[in-house]
């Protein structure tokens, strides 16, 4: 339920929201609607939006012997087979790092019959991908991302960490797990390179255009950059469940954001803002980054022999 100027809908009264409201918790939600009430638009009562697609594959034994302290989970599309091939054969190789399990699983929709015939097959090799019936294009990128949220819930619950990244990023998980080792927040942490103080594009012609309609608000939540978040497990099932009462829209790292925001969490900046996602082309500084941007799969594997001989 939302009330945007010119647009009138039933306005739900704090009480009433958080009384319904199944992942607030000490009245929570309604302190944050009270300090900053424009929220309350994008929050439904109801959890009408609990995600209703159906798995094709779903990986769900991936968690049943071994449960994991941190879950990599990498968007890519269906076509992105060499993308796939050299993460699998650079940073996702190796399994334990520091004495901890790393898992690292594909997020991929549906595409035509052809493609879902060539992805089944990839999918008997490597056993690392997780499909849902949507059709996998840029618009749909946050069911994806509700995916891995409803994947964590649904089958690895116990999972210590989640990463949420693209095939065009190189991780290293080392760092990953060394950073995250060294956090004293287990319980309500996220974070990856932020953005702040960010506003919605209203031009139709940008990439990233959104419709006051899809998001009625003039200002964006803190969020960090979908091409490297990290959370903690249990902050991602409260997030998932949060998910079942905000309505997907276009732009998948800032719908996580208003659900962080709905929660009463914040976005932990690291200390070194090029610690995620720096834009490189230097391989010596791959040693020192968890994660870095525009990598194509030549790259990827060159980087990964770097840090590998480095090691």
């Amino acid at each position: 339920m939302w009330y945007n100027g010119k647009r009138n809908k039933e306005v739900l009264s704090l009480n009433d929201m958080v009384v319904a409201n199944p992942v607030s918790s000490d009245n929570l939600l309604q302190k944050i609607l009270k300090e900053d009430p424009k929220w309350l638009q994008l929050y439904e009562r109801e959890p009408k939006h609990r995600p209703n697609f159906t798995y094709l594959t779903s990986e769900h034994s991936k968690c049943r012997d071994d449960v994991p302290f941190v879950v990599i989970f990498v968007a890519s599309r269906p076509s992105e087979v060499e993308a796939r091939l050299a993460i699998r054969a650079s940073w996702a190789s190796k399994k334990q790092w520091h004495g901890k399990s790393v898992l690292t699983l594909f997020l991929i929709g549906n595409e035509s019959t052809e493609q879902t015939g060539k992805l089944y097959l990839e999918h008997e090799k490597y056993r690392d991908m997780i499909m849902q019936d949507f059709l996998d294009s840029y618009q749909n990128l946050t069911h994806k991302t509700r995916m891995a949220f409803q994947w964590l819930h649904d089958f690895c619950p116990k999972a210590q960490y989640i990463m949420k990244t693209d095939t065009d990023v190189f991780v290293n998980p080392g760092n990953l797990v060394n950073y995250l080792l060294q956090q004293a927040e287990t319980e309500h942490f996220y974070t990856g390179y932020p953005f702040v103080n960010t506003y919605p594009y209203r031009n139709v012609l940008t990439k990233n255009y959104i419709s006051t309609e899809e998001y009625p608000l003039d200002i964006f939540p803190p969020y960090g950059s979908g091409l490297g978040y990290v959370i903690s497990g249990n902050l991602a099932l409260r997030i998932y469940e949060m998910m079942c009462h905000v309505k997907p829209f276009r732009i998948e790292d800032v719908y996580v954001g208003v659900c962080v925001k709905l929660l009463g969490e914040e976005l932990h900046v690291p200390k070194d803002h090029l610690f995620f996602l720096l834009k490189t082309e230097q391989a010596d500084k791959i040693e020192s980054l968890i994660a870095a941007h525009w990598v194509d799969p030549a790259t990827m594997r060159h980087y990964w022999e770097t840090l590998h001989s480095s090691s």
